[in-house]
């Protein structure tokens, strides 16, 4: 069982300052689904579902361990971020993050190494945000120097690198990834960074005193590099529904739509609806379930009545008796 606390605003506001650079947050859910996962949903105002603004209080829940919530990376109106995670969780996982750890520290980057279910995250913190384009140039040039292997690029297997876009549009979210400190609620366990006492306010007191990555030292390291080719996203091809149907068959989304990019449960694919709006210029909105291809999602909260609708394929309702 996790241990509970019950920390102060202060406490609250000074993990904020560290981490939140945008404040729409996704809650875990504390049910499990039938396939054991514990999935994240985009937080909500139930009244108007709209997308809450994460505050001291949703904060507070988090460190005590009443929720757990994620974090998107970039801010859309300045495309930058506080901080880059960069995720492992394959065979070898703590060894990569060690030697990146390593190595960040000499060029006098300082970056904290946090536990997690399968492997570790590692952080590095701006002294301001940073563009998220320079922060990835930066890391992705630095892993494949080293030869770390980096998720993507024809590897199933490899480093995450969080912010996962280089900019968003306004009504974009990009990937999130857990809140340090919080508990996982698959495992009821919470992973703390390695160097501190196991308490928040010591977490936080330790991270405060790494030293931040300023937006000049980020420029002079990345001075000539690009983000490597097999990296870049593919170029979005503007969205165009099939012709609508006119027999009776199973409806499945994959007919539909070009999918992007795959992993071990999912397709991921432009969003109809989001692509009718002008959105998800990344093409990885939409989730289809490999396993069952009739489930399909939108992380940016469209509706499968929404989706349906912008194929050209609304969802019949039943006829009442």
């Amino acid at each position: 069982m996790y241990a509970k606390f019950c920390v102060t605003r202060a406490t609250a506001g000074n993990f904020m300052r560290l981490f939140v650079n945008r404040r729409a947050y996704s809650i875990q859910s504390s049910r499990a689904l039938p396939n054991g996962s514990f999935p994240y949903y985009l937080a909500r105002d139930w009244r108007s579902k709209e997308p809450k603004s994460l505050d001291e209080d949703a904060v507070r829940m988090h460190l005590n361990g009443d929720i757990t919530i994620s974090l998107y990376a970039i801010n859309p109106e300045t495309q930058r971020s506080k901080w880059v995670a960069i995720d492992a969780d394959f065979d070898g996982a703590i060894e990569a993050l060690f030697q990146l750890q390593w190595e960040l520290r000499q060029d006098g980057v300082q970056a904290a190494l946090e536990q997690s279910r399968r492997g570790g995250h590692l952080w590095i913190f701006g002294a301001e945000p940073l563009l998220a384009s320079e922060c990835r140039i930066y890391v992705y040039n630095l892993a494949l120097r080293l030869g770390v292997p980096v998720k993507g690029g024809g590897l199933k297997d490899g480093i995450e690198v969080f912010p996962r876009q280089d900019r968003l549009e306004d009504a974009e979210y990009g990937n999130a990834i857990r809140a340090p400190l919080g508990v996982h609620r698959k495992t009821e366990r919470r992973y703390w960074f390695y160097e501190a006492d196991l308490t928040p306010e010591a977490q936080l007191t330790y991270l405060n005193g790494l030293k931040k990555l300023s937006e000049s030292e980020l420029k002079t390291f990345i001075q000539g590099m690009s983000l490597p080719e097999a990296y870049r996203p593919a170029p979005i091809v503007p969205y165009t529904p099939s012709p609508a149907r006119t027999d009776r068959e199973e409806f499945r989304i994959r007919d539909f739509v070009r999918t992007t990019r795959k992993d071990s449960r999912n397709w991921w694919a432009r969003c109809p609806s989001c692509a009718q709006a002008g959105r998800d210029r990344s093409g990885d909105n939409l989730a289809i379930q490999i396993k069952n291809p009739r489930f399909y999602k939108c992380w940016a909260g469209c509706s499968k009545e929404e989706i349906r609708a912008a194929l050209g394929m609304p969802i019949r309702k039943r006829a009442s008796a």
